[in-house]
Formats: structure tokens, sequence, C-alpha cells
């Protein structure tokens, strides 16, 4: 072999093993991401809040449902709900047992001391449902009334805040609003106290029951997660998303016949809080 050709050959080889060992190391490295597992969102959630999460021919539905599921989709992710009663979300998102809860979940200023929260993606108000016969016409007439309220929730807080005010009698604990409805009719409470757009969807076609009394109130929904969560802002960027591109408006067209009132959270990329 002339002498003059084996420096090239060397050289040669060298640039072939470097490209062995590249093809190598892609190879082990989509071995390697072929091998981690999807990532599962664990959604904590409570199933009797009708639109916003209820079953449906065995399946669980609503709003809140739709945007958990678009919510995974954009991360890539699967999701798995896990349900509990209402009161039960907080302690289970403490204890790391879901990555986030998303049913109907009003912004307080207590919550977010102890919880991480997206920016809000819808507002309301809250209501008072009672019999239609009764003589509930203002808040005044609570005074010594049995009220009915989801444990947990910010419509307990607000009854425990203006208790004084109103002077209401004792506040008896219910477990979703068909328990609620249940309650109304057999007499064991006066009145209800819950967020407006789940009692009007669930008393619509009601005959003896009525939201008679709504609440001056300004409340805020958004999906919680566990303090300091390395998922939040990844959440938070995806709900922007589907802010921007229509697909929460479209949920919101699907859940209450009509489109999101101009300016609203449903389509206004917000601050988190």
């Amino acid at each position: 072999m002339n002498v003059a050709v084996r420096p090239l050959l060397r050289a040669v080889g060298l640039v072939v093993a470097s490209l062995a060992i590249a093809v190598l190391a892609t190879l082990a490295s989509v071995r390697a991401q072929a091998a981690e597992p999807r990532m599962t969102l664990r959604v904590g959630t409570f199933a009797d809040n009708r639109p916003w999460e209820f079953h449906e021919n065995g399946r669980l539905s609503g709003f809140d449902v739709d945007l958990a599921k678009a919510l995974a989709a954009r991360l890539d992710a699967d999701v798995n709900f896990v349900e509990m009663p209402f009161a039960q979300l907080f302690a289970a998102l403490a204890e790391g047992r879901i990555d986030a809860a998303i049913c109907s979940i009003t912004i307080t200023p207590e919550r977010r001391r102890q919880f991480d929260f997206t920016q809000p993606y819808y507002q309301t108000s809250q209501g008072v449902a009672a019999m239609k016969h009764s003589r509930l016409r203002a808040m005044e007439d609570l005074a010594g009334r049995r009220v009915g309220t989801e444990a947990g929730s910010s419509n307990e807080q607000w009854l425990a805040q203006n208790r004084a005010r109103y002077g209401f009698g004792p506040v008896v604990p219910s477990e979703g609003l068909d328990a609620a409805v249940r309650q109304l009719r057999a007499g064991e409470i006066d009145a209800y106290v819950g967020d407006l757009p789940a009692l009007l969807y669930r008393l619509l076609k009601q005959t003896d029951l009525a939201v008679m009394i709504r609440l001056p109130t300004d409340d805020q929904y958004a999906i919680a997660l566990p303090l300091n969560s390395p998922l939040t802002p990844r959440v938070d960027a995806a709900l922007s998303e589907l802010k921007r591109d229509g697909t929460l408006a479209a949920i919101h067209q699907r859940w209450f016949g009509m489109k999101p009132e101009p300016n609203s959270p449903v389509t206004t990329v917000l601050p988190r809080p």
C-alpha cells in the first residue's frame, strides 16, 4: 500500500467511526424516548355538578370534562378523572393524589394561599334557589331559615361571611344539586345557595323550583393545582391556546347554547391570580 494513502484511509476510518457512534447514540435516544411512558394527568372532579361535570349514559360529561380533555391533548398527555366529593378535592391536591382539580372552582384569597391557580376561564355569580310557592323574595326573608349549600364551597364561605348581616338559620350541607333538590322538596331546607349557571341549568325544566334571588358576587373559575406545581405554567399556557384558537368558545357554545360574552374569560387571555 502506498504510504501516502495510509493517512487518508485512517481519516476515512475515523469519520465512519464517528458517524456510527452518532447513529448509535440517536437510536439509543429514540429507544429511550419510546420507552418513556406517556404522561397521565390525574384530574380530580365531583360528578354531580351540571353542566360542568356529570354522568350521562354511563360516561362523564360536561363543560369542565371537555376542557380537561382539550388541555390534556395540548399537553400530549392522557387524562384520568378521579371522582370524589367536592370538599375532598383540596385535600387530594395537597396530598398529591391528583395533579389538578377542575370543578367550577372559584378563586378565593384563602385558596390562593394554599394552591396554584391557572388564569380564570369563566366568570359568574351565585344564586338562591327555593320552592316557587315560598315567600322568599329577598335575602332578609332568609332570617332564621335553613339554608343548604355544598360543603367546602365558596357558597358556604359566602354564607358564613354574611350570616350576621342576614341572620340565616342553620347551614345544612348538601352533596350535589340532585341532593339539594330532594332536600328542598322534602322541606329539609328552605333555600339553597349555589353557583348561578349550575342552578339555572339544573332547574330549567322544573315546575316547582326556581332561582329566586341572584347574589351580587363576582366569582371566577380556574383550575387548581398543588402549590408551586411544575405543571401550573404548562397548563396555563395550554389554556391560553384554547382561548386563542376558539376551542374554549366552542365548548361554551356546546353546553350553554350561545356564544360567550365579548371580553369574557372564556375568550380573553388573562394573567394568573
